[in-house]
């Protein structure tokens, strides 16, 4: 595989902070130098910073139930806690984030690309929530698809399970999405909590659990 990919899943950081590493001269394959481009096989010693970067042979998927209050980054933010303080492997990344206020089921692995699968919004991925109001919805006026800073957002099913509370399923997930929706409709969200992503659920999982699993 090419080196900045190499780096972006031993080193848990993006393809861009790979490259910034390999320009700054700071990543040796077998003693010399890395330049972009540089492909590695299992063979080779990839240092940084003169220490030997250890390959993840054996992709690792977890599900992980995200507690409220806690932000969605490898990176404190201020006095916020973040998912990292309850999640101890730091080598895990993650997709599809959920805001600070919001709680449920995120996706971490190892494995960057099945994360992306899962997390873009063009995978077309069904992704299923619930969400408690303080107002109730008229859905004859509701509405379902917006457009927000030049992004077009859309809600793709919408179910009342019981007064002031709602199943959403998305098929983007783009950044906020419902709670943009439900801010242009003038229904505050009391609580939203994601319980599914595609075949995965969160099912009896506790708060803060990180449950390991097995791909079929």
């Amino acid at each position: 595989m090419r080196i900045n990919r190499f780096l972006a899943l031993n080193l848990n950081v993006s393809r861009r902070d790979s490259d910034i590493l390999v320009e700054n001269k700071s990543i040796k394959i077998n003693g010399v130098i890395a330049n972009h481009g540089d492909l590695v096989d299992d063979d080779d010693i990839v240092m940084h910073k003169n220490q030997v970067i250890q390959a993840i042979k054996e992709h690792e998927y977890f599900l992980f139930y995200k507690p409220y209050g806690y932000v969605s980054s490898h990176k404190r933010q201020g006095e916020s806690k973040i998912i990292y303080d309850l999640i101890h492997n730091k080598s895990l990344k993650f997709g599809g984030r959920l805001d600070k206020d919001s709680e449920g089921l995120m996706l971490l692995s190892t494995d960057g690309v099945w994360l992306n699968k899962y997390s873009h919004p063009k995978s077309n991925i069904s992704k299923k929530y619930i969400v408690v109001t303080s107002k109730e919805i008229n859905f004859e006026t509701f509405r379902k698809t917006i457009k927000d800073n030049d992004e077009q957002l859309k809600i793709h099913k919408l179910t009342e399970i019981k007064k002031l509370t709602y199943e959403i399923v998305l098929k983007t997930g783009k950044n906020r999405e419902i709670r943009r929706i439900f801010d242009v409709n003038n229904i505050p969200i009391k609580n939203l909590k994601r319980i599914q992503v595609d075949k995965f659920e969160i099912g009896k999982m506790k708060i803060g659990q990180l449950k390991k699993i097995k791909l079929t």
